[in-house]
């Protein structure tokens, strides 16, 4: 009872210091909610509810109290606002209830005392009945098979705004609250379900029954938290679990699913584990367990504001051999570690809650700690006392923003300072998630991993119980790594580039010209935004962070840990290059492109042609990726871009087809002047260049993450591009699959549905499983991509074939997708014989 009479001050006390100034006229202090819920045998649910809310007036003069509510049955005999005994309701006008604005107005007699004069407090309570659909918002009926039986079970999705939906509220993201619950559970009936398991965002305080067979479930006070951060789950559901240090997690599932969910627990005991050793100090991510609902249904990820009740599909959570596949499982891993990750920087949960002003750099610093942790983790492969770098994943998370980043009405980081993490509109939650992500990793790559690493933890273990603040972060980074202020020529920190990056909407592109005719070279450095359009190519002022590599770096100025930061200025530096190539953007970490002179990128062509390796995995990969998106934005001509990628045959590195998948699907980027001609010619040269790994990763039986995740990709690809054998297989696969009854590969599964629809066959089936819907989901979603991109670009204009002289027939031959200025003449050579033979046939025949 303490600790209960403690949070309802607190939350108070809250209120007052920190949400007065938002002037609204009634603030919710504590909702209390009676919820007796019942799922019938034939999926029919309803729930009966009490509820009362604890508010304050923040105004004077308050005589009506707008509440938010939608589809509920409420019985408005029962509504009262008590001041202590006294009810205030006007009963002339008790209240309206407009359900298709989601709004009810209670009227009341006279009007609130302000709580800042009086200091008093008001109940408002009533009871309403609520029909659970399956189709619901905020609250909604499942259906699922176990055993052979169809058993049914509702929870909730309340993110963002959707808390109306579940009982009357101040439907404000803003406002924070405490809830108490009690569940009432319905003894064994004939025509009911029964149900085992109630879950709600607080611990379970007593258990008791009930005179009437009800067994009363009732829970301790909650934490402050927002309605968006408010949860329920009634099923009949088993749980598993496991301790880590003070953590607890548990999974819970159909109880004869448990078992394929032993990943995704150890798993995640494994990420706490790391989490804890990265924290360095003992203190639990949250105070109590963290609960994790596997409901048999395909959601959209985790809510992102939930801590201990955290709902998502099973197919995210459960590892069934026969069916997931090496993708879904990189998805359930990220989404644990970013939703983990998330729970660890900040949440109602703590003992001391530790807040953060600008909630999309929580979110950024959550997505970066995940693809930390899942570097750390190694599918698995873990190293014992080593720090391993985020490589692979850096640079994926950096081709995903970039994707997104470029267009001119993309808003600046900086933009969203005010806003709430769940009312970041959703084509925006890449570009916020990935970017910040991106260029925290561009500053730890420039910093040194380690000491980046170590001024991070310290920072956020001194602001725990308190607020973290972006302009408070930079400047404890600043002061954290002072020693390597020696490294910055001009006098650049941390702050200030990550400054100039958040306060900027978009990336740049870096010209880089060498001038060879001097000794030592000069080379000079031109910065510009980026666009794939000829519009908004405007010089940029970004504080870019360069590091470089050189071909010959015998006699090398700076090529060991080069530091210095260009801005809107031509850069001029000199070096040393021995009539070798300088490659910019070391471990391809920078958040930015590079164009490069056309004899520096033939020079960088012959070393990928002849011995590829000699150009480290990172920046082969960045390089690829950069020539497709140069080429796209029509900065680098076709004849540079095939000449670079033409060694695409050999490279045998995950990363960087990773790098030139992504490139290749730049081109279907709207804006980039693309026709059917030229697609069409792309993709049989990439056909190509994909066929030699293809028939290698194919021969492969090797079942290790790391293969599976290439062959996965590389057979989507092929069959994206219409590599005819990927084609033929997939058909294949999916013949045996139907006629002969033949479990798929999962990690083929994908393409094989994108094959089949892609072929104009729409009858896949209806009785998939979620592992399966979610895979046809994304084929189709593919499909419908590629035929709008096709139907967008126009046909174009076909080559012009050289015409061939010949002694014996005469062949047209196919043009290549470059021509070389020997064959152009070759070719205009013959065409000028042929028609001087012509015409003088002509003119002998007109003699005669």
């Amino acid at each position: 009872m303490f600790v209960y009479f403690f949070i309802l001050i607190a939350s108070t006390s809250a209120y007052v210091l920190e949400e007065e100034c938002l002037n609204y006229t009634v603030y919710p202090v504590q909702y209390e909610l009676t919820l007796v819920p019942h799922i019938y045998k034939d999926g029919n649910s309803y729930y009966d509810c009490g509820i009362v809310i604890t508010i304050i007036a923040n105004a004077p003069n308050v005589d009506v109290i707008e509440l938010d509510a939608r589809d509920l049955e409420i019985k408005g005999d029962t509504i009262q606002v008590l001041d202590k005994n006294v009810n205030l309701i006007n009963q002339y006008r008790p209240y309206e209830f407009d359900n298709s604005r989601g709004k009810l107005f209670i009227y009341l007699r006279e009007p609130l005392k302000q709580y800042s004069l009086a200091r008093t407090q008001y109940l408002v309570s009533m009871s309403f009945t609520k029909q659970v659909g399956f189709d619901n918002q905020g609250i909604f009926v499942v259906e699922y098979e176990e055993d052979g039986k169809s058993k049914y079970l509702y929870t909730t999705r309340l993110s963002p705004n959707k808390a109306k939906y579940f009982f009357p509220c101040f439907d404000n993201p803003q406002f924070e609250a405490v809830f108490k619950f009690k569940v009432y559970v319905a003894a064994p009936h004939p025509g009911l379900q029964s149900c085992n398991t109630s879950l709600v965002i607080a611990k379970e305080f007593k258990h008791q029954n009930s005179k009437d067979s009800y067994s009363i479930i009732e829970y301790t006070p909650s934490p402050q938290a927002g309605l968006h951060q408010v949860g329920f789950h009634h099923s009949d559901f088993g749980s598993r679990k496991v301790s880590v240090k003070n953590d607890t997690l548990i999974v819970w599932a159909p109880v004869s699913h448990l078992k394929h969910y032993s990943f995704i627990l150890n798993f995640g005991e494994t990420l706490i584990n790391l989490i804890h050793e990265y924290a360095l100090i003992d203190r639990p991510l949250v105070y109590g367990p963290i609960n994790i609902v596997a409901v048999p249904t395909i959601l959209n990820g985790y809510e992102i504001a939930s801590w201990n009740l955290l709902t998502i599909g099973d197919n995210k959570l459960a590892n069934i051999y026969e069916y997931t596949s090496i993708k879904q499982i990189e998805r359930m891993m990220f989404e644990l570690a970013q939703q983990l990750s998330r729970i660890w920087l900040g949440n109602p949960g703590e003992l001391q809650r530790t807040r953060w002003r600008e909630e999309w750099f929580k979110e950024g610093v959550a997505t970066y700690m995940a693809h930390y942790l899942l570097s750390q983790y190694n599918h698995g492969d873990m190293s014992i006392g080593r720090r391993r770098t985020t490589e692979n994943y850096g640079l994926q998370m950096k081709h995903k923003a970039m994707a997104v980043d470029w267009h001119h009405t993309t808003p600046a980081l900086a933009t969203f300072n005010r806003t709430m993490a769940i009312e970041i509109p959703s084509r925006y939650k890449e570009l916020v998630t990935m970017k910040t992500a991106s260029l925290l990793w561009m500053v730890e790559n420039w910093l040194g991993s380690e000491k980046y690493h170590q001024a991070l933890v310290k920072y956020i273990n001194s602001r725990r119980g308190q607020y973290i603040s972006l302009t408070d972060f930079m400047i404890n980074l600043d002061r954290n790594t002072v020693e390597c202020l020696h490294q910055f020529f001009n006098g650049s920190t941390a702050s200030r580039v990550l400054n100039s990056w958040f306060n900027q909407a978009g990336y740049p592109v870096i010209n880089v010209n060498v001038l060879r005719d001097r000794t030592p070279n000069a080379i000079q450095l031109k910065q510009r935004k980026f666009s794939f359009t000829e519009e908004y190519r405007f010089d940029s002022n970004y504080l870019i962070p360069i590091s470089y590599i050189v071909q010959n770096n015998q006699n090398c100025y700076n090529c060991f840990q080069p530091r210095f930061t260009i801005g809107m200025q031509t850069y001029t530096f000199g070096e040393n290059l021995n009539g070798g190539w300088i490659i910019l953007n070391r471990n391809a970490s920078g958040y930015y492109r590079v164009n490069y002179d056309d004899e520096t990128w033939r020079l960088i062509a012959k070393t990928l042609k002849e011995n590829h390796a000699a150009i480290d995995e990172l920046n082969r990969a960045q390089i690829v990726n950069d020539i497709f998106a140069l080429y796209a934005a029509g900065d680098v001509r076709e004849d540079i871009a095939i000449e670079v990628l033409d060694y695409l045959n050999k490279e045998l590195s995950l990363a960087v087809w990773e790098s030139a998948i992504s490139g290749f699907e730049l081109f279907k980027i709207e804006g980039v002047k693309m026709t059917k001609m030229i697609y069409e010619e792309w993709q049989k040269f990439m056909q190509k260049k994909v066929s030699t790994i293809y028939r290698r990763l194919m021969a492969n039986v090797e079942q290790r993450p790391n293969t599976r995740l290439f062959r996965s990709s590389i057979v989507e690809f092929a069959c994206e591009i219409k590599h005819r054998p990927c084609l033929n297989e997939m058909r294949r696969y999916y013949a045996d699959h139907v006629n002969a009854k033949m479990r798929f590969n999962p990690d083929f599964r994908e393409a094989c549905y994108y094959t089949v629809v892609q072929d104009g066959r729409d009858n896949i089936g209806t009785k998939l499983n979620r592992f399966e819907l979610e895979d046809k989901i994304i084929a189709e979603h593919k499909v419908r991509e590629e035929n709008r991109f096709l139907y967008r670009i126009p046909i174009g204009s076909p080559r012009p074939l050289p015409i061939m002289m010949s002694t014996t027939t005469m062949k047209p031959t196919e043009m290549p997708l470059t021509s070389t200025p020997e064959s152009t003449n070759e070719a205009t050579f013959s065409f000028i014989t042929s028609l001087v033979l012509v015409t003088g046939i002509l003119i002998t025949i007109t003699l005669r």
